[in-house]
């Protein structure tokens, strides 16, 4: 009931405005009909009064007329209701549709205002004609006046953009909205506008240019390109860091799992292919261990570039011996290792090491020198010798460091390496603290002219007893020195004994002893060697000549620069060179011609195989023919029967040693010998006396 009285009430005030209009339109038709219808109705009584006075008929006939008339006249009231009735309803619905129009244009201002709609007319200069209130809001932020041009507030191009807005009427083909930026003393007011043209009440074409302020949205845009940007950059740089930590870690991969020098595999990878190889149950693995003998030497003497072009060079050829069911991995230094599954037998794997031999083993030419390597191989089988990696390569490489002493090619692993091993490392723990310990001591080992029979010289011979090891032949103990460079230390203890011994000889008369010693080319690797041995002679006043330096062929062979240079240099001072024994190395006619050297040493090989074998007695016999023409002395080791002695007295070989004439003596033994009955040993030992 309530919203039905405020309808009536609302309709009641809608209409009010219309009821002056509605009643006076009523009074107006009430008077008409009362002036209309007495006017004529008082005429046409005339009119019938004079028909009256006329005759009955026609005052009947008047009298029918006038009824027809008041019967007309009555209509009249009743089209005047309804007249006014039709202009008051016409009313009513004009003034509801006013109120709709009205409602709808408050509708539309509030729109506008909720919606912060900006308009402003134009005309074709840009002229602001009309504005609302929030154009002059923007106009007041701006500061651009009222009346002004509003394209002098835009941007030329912009400026252009509206004014081809403007002249191009027909948007279909286009989008009808566009951008606007005004000009602000703190940069850019961004609109969102749309542009018609309309037509004012005089006539004339205006245009309505309707926008929103979308400055924040146009900032968020901005600030969102210049975010995407940004981050677009960090995403390239991440990606570029994603592709570099990529790169990085294919990089570190390799390095954790590949050789950098040669290549190949190294241990890491060994141990994840023998991981592999192992779960797919196999009958039969091994280790093959590959180790190049003194391969130090070659890095010392060439540098380690030169060792380096060795190493690659013997990856070549270990490469070319593998086949699907092996595994070639470098281990380092100078070690390789193959790993080999499903093979027919185990006379495979000394086939393969005899292929290795012959592949590796020989000479590798280089541009700055041919040298020459050999290599020890260790086997070992799985799961006989071991049970896991770890084993497996302990047991091949202790099997290879065996065939090393062994100066063998292969050796295959058996338990009892492990007691060599041992036995090794406690060797080399004694062998460290032997010259601080003073537990090396020299021998000497008498030289005789085979012509005059008299002691000529004395080879000192190291010895070394510890008191955990006894007595430890040199044989034992000198390769283990110069793998750990003890020997530099060793070596020169070993010349300032003896050169010391002999000035001590020297004084007491014997001046024309030769004091001969075995050199290493370790020692002779030393940039200072040669002065060495020159100082220690100045020290005890000894002439270079009466000093002999043995040097193995095979040093002699492979010498570098800078062992050729000492080698060369000591000559030079008078200190004499002999090449210790002699035929069991290269033995080539033509680097003998061109060595350094004074003397030949036959090696005790050949000597005593003289009274058994006819080609050994040719041999030595040709050696000391070709010394003689070279003018070369030739001395024979190991001198330990009769006839050996009387064969090379015959051949006129001018020195000899050996257990037949003397064993190696103390330094108070070789006094005494000098001292008493020396120049008489050569005749009463070639009687078979010893």
């Amino acid at each position: 009931m309530e919203d039905g009285a405020v309808r009536i009430f609302k309709c009641f005030r809608n209409i009010r405005g219309y009821l002056d209009v509605i009643m006076v339109s009523i009074l107006m038709g009430f008077f008409a009909y009362l002036l209309v219808g007495t006017s004529l109705q008082k005429a046409v009584d005339r009119y019938f009064n004079g028909i009256n006075a006329q005759g009955e008929a026609a005052s009947a006939v008047a009298q029918s007329i006038k009824g027809d008339i008041e019967g007309l006249l009555a209509w009249v009231p009743a089209c005047i209701v309804v007249l006014v009735t039709i202009i008051a309803i016409a009313v009513f619905c004009f003034a509801r549709l006013r109120f709709r129009v009205r409602k709808s244009q408050n509708t539309l201002k509030n729109a506008i205002d909720a919606a912060n709609i900006i308009i402003i007319i134009l005309d074709r200069d840009g002229a602001v004609l009309e504005l609302n209130k929030h154009a002059q809001e923007l106009f007041d932020d701006v500061g651009a006046r009222k009346q002004g041009n509003f394209l002098e507030l835009l941007s030329q191009k912009d400026a252009r953009k509206l004014i081809r807005r403007m002249d191009n009427h027909d948007t279909s083909g286009m989008n009808p909205h566009f951008e606007l930026r005004l000009k602000t003393d703190t940069g850019y007011r961004h609109l969102y506008c749309s542009v018609q043209p309309v037509v004012s009440e005089d006539g004339d074409e205006h245009y309505e240019l309707l926008a929103v302020d979308i400055t924040d949205r146009a900032q968020k845009e901005i600030e969102l390109k210049e975010s995407h940007e940004e981050l677009t950059a960090v995403y390239r740089k991440l990606a570029a860091s994603e592709d570099a930590l990529k790169a990085q870690l294919e990089k570190i991969n390799k390095l954790a799992y590949t050789d950098q020098l040669t290549g190949l595999p190294n241990k890491i990878s060994l141990m994840e292919r023998f991981t592999g190889e192992l779960e797919k149950n196999h009958e039969c693995m091994a280790l093959v261990i590959i180790d190049l003998d003194d391969f130090k030497l070659v890095n010392e003497t060439y540098g380690h570039l030169t060792g380096d072009r060795v190493l690659v060079e013997v990856a070549k050829r270990l490469k070319q011996i593998t086949s699907e069911n092996m595994f070639l991995a470098r281990l380092g230094a100078d070690e390789f290792a193959i790993l080999v599954w499903d093979f027919e037998s185990k006379g495979f794997l000394p086939r393969l090491a005899h292929e290795i031999e012959n592949r590796v083993d020989g000479y590798i030419y280089l541009e700055e020198a041919n040298i020459s390597i050999s290599s020890s191989i260790g086997i070992t089988f799985f799961p006989q010798d071991a049970q896991n990696f770890d084993e497996l390569y302990k047991n091949a490489e202790m099997a290879m460091y065996k065939a090393k002493d062994k100066k063998c090619r292969y050796l295959f692993y058996r338990k009892e390496l492990n007691d060599a091993v041992v036995e090794r490392l406690n060797l080399i723990n004694c062998l460290k603290g032997a010259l601080e310990r003073d537990e090396f001591y020299i021998n000497y080992q008498p030289q005789f002219d085979t012509r005059s029979g008299r002691i000529i010289g004395l080879e000192a011979l190291l010895r070394w007893e510890n008191r955990h090891l006894g007595n430890v032949p040199p044989s034992r103990f000198i390769s283990v020195a110069e793998e750990t460079r003890l020997i530099i230390p060793i070596g020169e203890y070993v010349l300032r004994s003896a050169l010391s011994f002999l000035g001590k000889l020297r004084r007491m008369g014997h001046n024309e002893l030769i004091m001969c010693i075995n050199i290493s080319i370790i020692q002779l690797m030393q940039k200072d060697f040669t002065d060495m041995v020159l100082d220690i002679l100045k020290e005890n006043r000894i002439p270079c000549e009466f000093l002999e330096l043995e040097i193995t062929e095979s040093v002699m062979m492979e010498s570098a620069s800078v062992v050729l240079e000492n080698i060369n240099n000591l000559r030079r001072a008078g200190v004499r060179i002999a090449l210790d024994d002699f035929g069991t190395g290269y033995s080539s006619l033509n680097y003998l011609m061109d060595l350094p050297i004074n003397t030949l040493k036959i090696d005790k090989s050949f000597i005593d195989n003289i009274g058994h074998v006819k080609g050994n007695q040719l041999l030595v016999s040709t050696i000391m023919s070709i010394g003689r023409r070279l003018g070369l002395s030739t001395v024979a080791e190991g001198v330990e029967h009769p006839e050996q002695l009387d064969y090379l007295k015959r051949r006129k070989c001018e020195r000899v040693q050996g257990f037949l004439l003397s064993k190696p003596l103390s330094q108070a033994e070789i006094v005494m010998l000098l001292g008493g009955a020396g120049p008489c040993m050569l005749q009463r030992t070639g009687t078979g006396e010893s």
